[in-house]
């Protein structure tokens, strides 16, 4: 478990004072990042063999949007982790305990020259410190479903150096950036999102949208219509 305490301020909000959607992907990925970086054995070995936890998937319930000034704690934890990919929890509660957003991410073990799954051994595994899964976040199947013959164009994007992670891939949260806006105004409270491949730098990005009953789905296709990133805006039942 690794938790972090952060104050809501000027570059996370929005004209509301708010949080903005991106910035709330950001901070999942900072403290997942902090985690990681923390476990000794496991990060060596990701250093040695130049392996990358590779996010795959994503979903995340918004509650209540914390808002400027707000003091908020980050937690997370791994869990069903296994040789080539693990899960992980992580929420954002207020000072009284009370969830604000809940997360579950999917990530994979991946060699960063050759782009191919890796096997951890099992004795490095050991050493995460695996928890229980939370019996009360459902987690939905991985892929998410459309119709490409119903997808409409919206936009395009080129992928700019300050869009770029520190593994030169398309930064994560821009993915939602790039969707909300090039969307009309949608109501959500929950985010999906399916990766499939990674945007580099240069690459142009061609967006897609679907309207399914409640949901809205952004598909991030590139110049050759190839599916690299699947993103599903919808309300909570």
């Amino acid at each position: 478990m690794k938790e972090l305490s952060v104050t809501i301020s000027n570059s996370h909000v929005d004209n509301k004072k708010e949080i903005k959607i991106p910035e709330i992907i950001n901070l999942l990925q900072d403290i997942e990042g902090i985690h990681i970086n923390e476990l000794d054995e496991f990060n060596k070995f990701l250093i040695k063999e130049n392996v990358g936890v590779f996010l795959m998937y994503r979903e995340v319930n918004i509650i209540t949007k914390p808002k400027f000034s707000d003091k908020v704690t980050l937690s997370t934890y791994p869990f069903q982790t296994n040789s080539v990919s693990g899960y992980r929890h992580i929420y954002l509660r207020d000072q009284d305990n009370n969830i604000l957003v809940n997360s579950t991410a999917f990530g994979a073990f991946i060699n960063l020259d050759t782009y191919l799954p890796v096997r951890v051994p099992k004795d490095i595994i050991k050493t995460i410190g695996d928890k229980e899964k939370d019996p009360d976040i459902i987690i939905e199947p991985r892929k998410i479903d459309f119709n490409d013959s119903l997808l409409k164009y919206t936009g395009s994007i080129t992928v700019r150096k300050s869009h770029i992670d520190r593994y030169n891939h398309l930064n994560n949260a821009h993915y939602i950036t790039f969707a909300l806006d090039f969307l009309e105004e949608i109501n959500f409270d929950k985010i999906r999102a399916e990766y499939k491949k990674a945007f580099l730098i240069g690459d142009i990005i061609k967006m897609y949208k679907e309207l399914l009953g409640d949901k809205t789905i952004v598909v991030f296709k590139n110049e050759l219509d190839e599916i690299y990133t699947v993103i599903e805006f919808s309300k909570n039942k």
